[in-house]
């Protein structure tokens, strides 16, 4: 049964980084008829005004950092965040395989050596923990109206599940399964 649990919070960490890297509310911002969504890679602006919605989207790649410094250092946070993310979501499908395979009745995951595979375990929910303080830290200093979106808290929990499976396998003692 532990090693369901674990195999359930691995793969969960791992669905929920990927909805995080892919999503585009990072940081949000409502006030008068204006929405704003900042990403990982764009900012998303929606204005309604007399009953009319506009919506652009910006590219943090076209920024001009010469002209726009904000752009520039939220492309190098979103940089960070997305390497952290993408990192911690390929070890965490690794754990997850580790973890399914002998399940299934295939011990091919047994040639990783023990070091490789409690590194990929404590790895997985490290590096999205580690993308998503990186984004925070990089992150340019926002006015009060802007706050952390959905997708930060996704990657900020997908970070926790991925680091509380190999704390359970630590801690739980095994059920005799």
């Amino acid at each position: 049964m532990k090693g369901k649990i674990m195999t359930g919070m691995i793969v969960g960490a791992f669905l929920f980084a990927l909805l995080a890297v892919i999503g585009s509310s990072w940081m949000t911002a409502s006030e008068d008829g204006i929405e704003a969504n900042y990403g990982l890679n764009e900012a998303e602006i929606e204005i309604t005004f007399m009953g009319e919605t506009v919506s652009d989207t910006a590219k943090y790649s076209d920024a001009d950092c010469d002209m726009d410094e904000e752009m520039c250092e939220l492309a190098t946070a979103g940089t960070i965040g997305t390497i952290g993310l993408w990192v911690g979501i390929l070890m965490a499908g690794t754990y997850a395989a580790m973890m399914i395979m002998p399940m299934v009745g295939n011990d091919s995951m047994d040639a990783i050596p023990e070091i490789g595979q409690k590194i990929i375990s404590w790895g997985a929910g490290g590096m999205m923990l580690l993308g998503t303080i990186g984004w925070m830290i990089m992150a340019p200093e926002m006015p009060d109206e802007f706050g952390y979106g959905m997708s930060f808290f996704m990657a900020m929990f997908a970070g926790l599940l991925g680091l509380a499976a190999p704390l359970m396998d630590m801690f739980v003692p095994a059920d005799g399964e």
